[in-house]
């Protein structure tokens, strides 16, 4: 029996992972012959595979962004379905699952790029005010990795994939100084396994660089340990710290929307600077997969970058974050100007 998809954001300790299939042209598969089905998509992604699909959803909706006002109107304009199918990168799984959640009905997701892991977390993620809000606890039933469809998208957008692992790199980090500063309590075997995830990354930093079907399955089954991990401790600590505060404050300041991976690598880059964790070598395993974390990637001038690390502290505390390393570092011209140069 399906489980309900429920509306408040809740860990599950038996958390149980969504069956993945991995293969090659499985689209026209996904959709029971019975089902009446929705799909969330962007043009791209939609236009890749809508020749492939033996039949024709019902409804079509294209995801401009994920703000509230926006997801709900999209919403609303879906017919009840038995199914709703994300096609495309985050914004795409994250309406499929907004859909899902409101309408009770199944849920697969197929990606078309990696660029963050919405297609395998439950919590649906919008804006609401500018700030990020996660929402929801929705059952995925499946995940489709189609490897025809994935080696169609530039590398770029599988490498950055990464990210949403990489992140554990200064959020444990963080972890720690929350610890040593005494709000929180260290969980050592999900550090410890946290630690091992990073190794699995490092080891196939490679097989990522060159999007290889190793490198796209060793990401989804990173995505897949990190959500059981945060499942069963009860707290998304283990990979998600100041790098994703820092995108959080880009996006917030600027009013842009941006690829979440290139967003997340580049807070990954500068928080590790800030917290003087192995800098050099975490910008060498972005080189070795391939990774552009400079500012310039996301288009982030001098004055922008010292606006959003003056006031992150600020965006942390009044956003309800966890405590990390922007709650203790004292930001100045003179780090401001370091950072920078050394990002540029």
């Amino acid at each position: 029996m399906r489980r309900r998809h429920l509306e408040n954001v809740a860990y599950d300790p038996n958390w149980q992972p969504p069956g993945v299939i991995y293969g090659d042209d499985l689209i026209s598969k996904v959709a029971q012959a019975s089902e009446k089905y929705a799909v969330a998509t962007m043009e791209i992604p939609w236009n890749l595979i809508k020749d492939k699909l033996t039949r024709q959803p019902k409804k079509v909706v294209f995801v401009s962004n994920m703000h509230k006002e926006t997801v709900e109107k999209l919403e609303t304009s879906v017919p009840q379905v038995d199914l709703v199918i994300g096609i495309g990168g985050g914004s795409s799984h994250d309406m499929a699952k907004y859909i899902a959640l409101k309408k009770q009905c199944r849920l697969i997701q197929i990606p078309t790029i990696l660029s963050s892991d919405a297609c395998v977390t439950r919590a649906v993620g919008i804006r609401e005010n500018g700030k990020v809000k996660y929402i929801g606890h929705v059952f995925i039933d499946q995940i489709v990795v189609d490897f025809s469809l994935l080696k169609r998208a530039p590398k770029e957008l599988i490498r950055l994939g990464a990210g949403d692992i990489l992140s554990s790199h200064t959020a444990l980090y963080d972890w720690k100084v929350s610890v040593r500063s005494g709000f929180e309590k260290m969980n050592a075997h999900a550090y410890k396994e946290a630690k091992e995830f990073l190794s699995r990354l490092k080891k196939n930093r490679y097989e990522i660089r060159d999007a290889t079907e190793k490198g796209i399955k060793t990401i989804l089954e990173l995505y897949l340990e990190y959500a059981r991990l945060a499942n069963q401790i009860g707290t998304d600590r283990a990979q998600e710290g100041s790098e994703h505060f820092f995108a959080y404050g880009v996006e917030y300041l600027t009013k842009r929307q941006f690829v979440h991976g290139q967003l997340l690598v580049t807070g990954i880059a500068v928080m590790s600077y800030l917290q003087d964790n192995d800098f050099e070598e975490t910008l060498e395993l972005m080189e070795d997969m391939g990774i552009g974390y400079r500012l310039q990637k996301i288009g982030l001038t001098k004055d922008t970058f010292a606006e959003v690390l003056l006031s992150l502290k600020e965006f942390v505390e009044k956003g309800g974050y966890y405590y990390s390393i922007v709650n203790e570092k004292k930001i100045n011209s003179t780090l401001i100007q370091d950072v920078f140069e050394r990002l540029s």
